[in-house]
């Protein structure tokens, strides 16, 4: 893309995140051609388009549809003014500490075998800094992750750079993943914690699918890179009529990767005692339309406010884990939204 090109769609994308409405800008993995995706008039819908969309879902599984009426941005109109700041503030370290004691707690008395802590952390940013040219240096650092800028009045200005599928394909078929355990790649064996947070994954997929998957294939677990770490993954396919999706996608989502094991306890004492307003955080995004899905877990993001950016990241709890530790993998995964936000200004 030419230089002239390229400011005329920065200036216009930049423009979008401090307009009320809604759009979405994404790239999928190994695909270097950004999509664009917005109603003409900018709204969302609570329910899934006729035509194409792109679906942005809450971790506490709110959806709306963006409608791909719109190919390309409209030219800049006047600005609404840009979303108000967080009600709430970033995690300190002492309060992501007592949350380790509490969650750990719960894992020892036999209550979840795992919980996923969440936290954030507020990057600031300088006048020149522009959000299309972050998600052009997000796209350029991971080519093999799905990366999505996305703007709601709803839920505000979201970037994601995940690496975890949650359910792709078309027709009659599917693939999925199972992803965790997480450590700076290496060599060595993965130690007995990180697989056995993985087996929990794979588990639960697992059992979700056999009732509604026809052929079910799971592959070797395999290493995946993600920018500066690597997670275990397992593979999953097989076939299962598209009319089946919408009762996957109430079984699928929170795995166990995002939200802890069984999920369903897991997820009653995150309400009861939760780590952060996860909003998009962990939920999951991507295009729809015409029997095609392409679905991933809203990882590796942040959520741009006026003068700063909010990283967020969180690590599965088990048993024997470490705080230090886990606090320094929210540290690594937040690396990717750090490396991208320096590519983001004009230069």
């Amino acid at each position: 893309m030419v230089a002239g090109m390229h400011a005329t769609m920065g200036d216009r994308i930049d423009a979008l995140c401090r307009r009320q409405c809604a759009f979405a800008l994404y790239c999928l993995p190994g695909e270097s051609q950004p999509v664009f995706c917005m109603a003409a008039d900018g709204r969302t819908e609570d329910s899934p388009c006729s035509g194409n969309a792109f679906l942005v879902a809450t971790f506490d599984g709110e959806s709306l549809f963006i409608p791909s009426e719109l190919s390309v941005p409209p030219a800049p109109e006047i600005w609404a003014g840009m979303q108000k700041n967080p009600a709430d503030e970033a995690t300190s370290r002492a309060k992501y500490s007592a949350l380790f004691q509490l969650y750990t707690g719960f894992i020892r008395s036999g209550e979840v075998r795992k919980m996923v802590l969440a936290r954030t952390s507020d990057i600031p940013v300088a006048d020149d800094f522009s959000l299309y040219r972050t998600f052009c240096a997000a796209s350029q650092q991971n080519p093999n992750a799905f990366k999505a800028l996305v703007h709601t009045p709803q839920h505000g200005t979201w970037l994601f750079c995940t690496p975890e599928q949650l359910l792709t394909g078309c027709g009659e078929h599917w693939q999925t993943m199972a992803l965790a355990g997480t450590r700076i790649p290496n060599t060595l064996p993965w130690d007995a914690k990180n697989r056995r947070e993985q087996a929990l994954v794979t588990e639960f997929i697992r059992d979700v699918l056999s009732p509604l998957a026809d052929e079910l294939e799971e592959s070797p677990l395999e290493n995946l890179r993600a920018g500066r770490i690597e997670h275990l993954c397992t593979r999953f396919k097989w076939k299962m009529p598209a009319d089946r999706v919408l009762s996957l996608l109430e079984e699928l989502p929170p795995t166990p990767a995002v939200c802890g094991s069984p999920v369903v306890a897991a997820r009653r004492l995150l309400q009861r005692h939760p780590d952060i307003d996860r909003s998009c955080y962990a939920g999951y995004l991507g295009p729809w339309g015409h029997g095609s899905i392409q679905f991933y877990v809203a990882l590796r993001c942040m959520q741009v406010f006026p003068g700063f950016c909010r990283l967020y990241a969180g690590g599965g709890l088990m048993p024997d884990s470490d705080e230090e530790q886990e606090w320094q993998e929210t540290e690594n995964k937040m690396a990717c939204m750090l490396q991208a936000i320096e590519g983001g200004y004009y230069h």
